[in-house]
């Protein structure tokens, strides 16, 4: 799937990060694009900047299954066919499990598990009734491939993430379909991760005036650790060129940063030698 004139990519969580690179990218390549976010000013803002390139939009919450199939519609009535599905959007919190408030838990959750979900049962029909290779793409992290205790919810839910899409694959190998499924477990790349907490719901909302943890030392440290390790990252433009290349070479876990693999290494070896766990 080198050559992608005519080709339809659709991402979810366009309007930023990875998922903004990835259009930038597969527009440079002929490809057509069905983009969507919750941030419908810098979506708006990314079909501008890629004018010239066929595209359709959607502004949405991905937590919400009556918009995400509304939008998987929208892809197919317009285009007829998707090649690849980047189901990519995603939300980060950072704290101490016994101190969050349950708010955090579900607004990450919906987003970074039933989001994945919700791609999954809306474009997955879809794609099998194509009758032809295409590829759906997770965006997990590599957080869900170890441990971190800066974030427990973040790092919970891409493990959900990642399994989900490994017994996906199975379960397509099994039903003898054409779809492949990947996992993409990037590790920090330059995104607005960090800020995600201003696309949360309004009901979802923590109060800091209500809970003192939201101004503990403890949670803006983390929080603090988060946003220096998010700005600091790998470069957006060299982390999605890694991104396709892998798609393209077929990788099930997609990973930028391969010095996070002896890390991953030692959380297999605590598993099977029934160690505890390991803090990197």
């Amino acid at each position: 799937m080198g050559k992608y004139t005519g080709k339809v990519i659709a991402i979810t969580g366009a309007a930023n990060g990875i998922g903004r690179e990835l259009a930038i990218q597969y527009a440079k390549k002929g490809a057509k694009l069905s983009l969507s976010d919750i941030d419908a000013k810098n979506l708006e803002s990314l079909v501008a900047e890629l004018k010239g390139t066929e595209i359709v939009t959607a502004v949405f919450d991905v937590g919400n299954y009556e918009d995400m199939e509304a939008y998987a519609k929208k892809t197919y009535d317009t285009f007829g066919t998707v090649d690849i599905f980047y189901n990519n959007a995603g939300v980060a919190v950072v704290g101490n499990i016994w101190e969050q408030s349950l708010k955090d838990w579900k607004w990450a959750f919906d987003t970074n598990v039933m989001g994945v979900v919700h791609g999954i049962k809306s474009f997955v029909p879809r794609m099998i009734e194509q009758d032809k290779e295409c590829r759906i793409i997770n965006t997990a992290s590599v957080a869900g491939l170890l441990v971190s205790p800066n974030s427990p919810v973040y790092v919970s839910s891409k493990h959900a993430a990642v399994t989900l899409t490994e017994v996906l694959n199975l379960q397509l190998q099994l039903a003898g379909a054409k779809v492949r499924a990947s996992a993409l477990c990037p590790g920090f790349v330059v995104s607005d991760l960090h800020n995600s907490d201003r696309h949360r719901p309004q009901e979802l909302q923590n109060d800091p005036n209500k809970d003192p943890y939201y101004q503990s030392e403890d949670y803006k440290t983390k929080a603090q650790i988060m946003e220096q390790s998010v700005t600091g990252g790998m470069a957006t433009d060299k982390a999605v060129e890694i991104i396709i290349k892998a798609v393209e070479d077929d990788e099930f876990f997609i990973m930028t940063h391969p010095e996070y693999k002896p890390i991953i290494e030692m959380r297999m070896k605590n598993i099977l030698e029934q160690n505890r766990p390991s803090a990197i």
